[in-house]
C-alpha cells in the first residue's frame, strides 16, 4: 500500500463509500488528493459509530484497515491515518469516544492516538 494510490484502495475496498450519500457528498470532485479524499472515508466510520449504518463488520474492516495503513512503511499515509481518521475522534461524543479507544483501536492506531493527547492538552487515560 502506497499513499499515490491510497484513494483508489479505499474506494476498493470498501465500496460502501459510494453508497451512502452523506460520503458522497463529502467527495465534492474526483481528485487524487488523499487529504480531500479522506473526509469521506472518516464521514463512512462515523456514520458506523453513531449507529446510523449498523454493520459491525465493515466497522471493524475499517478499523482493521486504519491499523494497517498506520503501520505502514509509507510515512505519507500514517501521517495522512492519523489526521484524517484519528484527529477527528477527538470531537464524537464521549460516550462514544471512550467506546472507540477502548474497543476498537488496534495496536499501533492507539499508539498514534496517544500522541495525539499532550496535542489536545488531554491527559493520558
Amino acid at each position: 500500500m502506497i499513499y499515490a494510490t491510497i484513494i483508489d484502495t479505499v474506494l476498493a475496498r470498501f465500496p460502501e463509500i459510494q453508497e451512502h450519500e452523506t460520503c458522497r457528498s463529502r467527495i465534492d470532485e474526483p481528485n487524487d488528493l488523499p487529504y480531500l479524499f479522506f473526509p469521506a472515508f472518516w464521514q463512512l466510520l462515523e456514520l458506523c459509530l453513531v449507529g446510523t449504518i449498523n454493520d459491525n463488520r465493515l466497522m471493524n474492516d475499517i478499523f482493521d484497515f486504519m491499523e494497517e495503513v498506520a503501520t505502514s512503511d509509507d510515512g505519507g499515509l500514517v501521517d495522512l491515518v492519523t489526521v484524517e481518521m484519528l484527529e477527528p475522534l477527538f470531537g464524537l461524543p464521549y460516550g462514544i469516544y471512550k467506546k472507540v479507544v477502548k474497543h476498537h483501536l488496534r495496536p499501533k492506531t492507539l499508539e498514534l492516538h496517544h500522541a495525539l493527547l499532550p496535542f489536545f492538552h488531554i491527559p493520558n487515560p
